[in-house]
């Protein structure tokens, strides 16, 4: 994502991971995993007891990384409306899938692209995608599903929340990391994301807040339409990275698109 702070237009928005840090959990077969071992581990994904890859896919523009993705069943990838608004030529889109190494893993085709209905009134929201493959992935011990949230599922301010990407290290000056990053965050409550020295008022009830209010962690350009993930019984993703007004800056942690409001549309579409 780019930071709003310097007034680009809803096509480009931000999201990278300044710090890498979290525990991941151990997975078990399918997109239901098992939360009882709880082995910690921090930087690369590679260094965790299982690559936090296998969920997230690469979504590229003629062979550029311009955004992650979920995958939810072997034909549909989850990931952010904002990805597509410059470039809507779909045989131009691949997806990258199986690997933690930017760039080390064949593409598959896109068949299509489907876009949420812009919303002129609050262009941040509906900052939500399905991409449609041509042919099944195929699940592995490297590629497998995330899972939905339920339609109720409502997460407390303070839960623990992960993502992923090879978004920027550093708001200015930085570059896509080669290897995927992690980190922990926590949801931050919609009041103070709206303070007067964060966001006043632009987060929505179909927006989530999850950061750390400090700075230092966070999201950045890259990042985009990849997971916020929860985890209780089985593995969530619950956000999508959407935007924000800079990169781990404090006061202004990252806003992404709150899953639970757009169910009925994903589930509409994939059926």
């Amino acid at each position: 994502r780019l930071g709003y702070a310097t007034k680009v237009s809803p096509g480009l928005l931000k999201q990278t991971l300044l710090q890498s840090r979290g525990d991941w959990p151990r997975p078990r077969s399918g997109c239901c995993w098992n939360h009882r071992e709880q082995p910690g581990a921090s930087g690369p994904v590679s260094q965790a007891p299982w690559s936090p890859c296998t969920v997230l896919v690469s979504i590229q523009y003629n062979k550029q990384h311009i955004c992650g993705g979920s995958i939810l069943d072997p034909h549909w990838i989850l990931t952010a409306a904002h990805c597509f608004r410059k470039h809507l030529d779909v045989p131009n889109w691949k997806v990258r899938a199986g690997s933690d190494k930017l760039g080390n893993f064949p593409s598959l085709p896109v068949a299509d692209i489907f876009v949420i209905e812009f919303n002129t009134t609050y262009p941040k929201e509906k900052d939500i995608a399905l991409v449609k493959l041509q042919f099944p992935l195929t699940f592995s011990g490297t590629v497998r599903p995330i899972c939905l949230p339920f339609f109720d599922e409502e997460l407390p301010p303070a839960t623990p929340l992960w993502v992923i990407g090879w978004g920027f290290t550093e708001q200015d000056g930085g570059k896509m990391s080669d290897t995927l990053l992690q980190a922990s965050v926590q949801v931050i409550d919609h009041a103070r994301c709206n303070a007067e020295d964060a966001y006043q008022g632009e987060v929505t009830e179909k927006m989530l807040c999850a950061g750390i209010l400090e700075g230092g962690v966070d999201t950045c350009q890259g990042d985009s339409g990849g997971p916020l993930m929860y985890h209780s019984d089985l593995w969530q993703v619950v956000g999508i990275v959407s935007w924000g007004h800079g990169c781990g800056g404090p006061s202004t942690p990252g806003v992404y698109t709150k899953v639970t409001s757009y169910l009925d549309w994903i589930y509409s579409v994939r059926k």
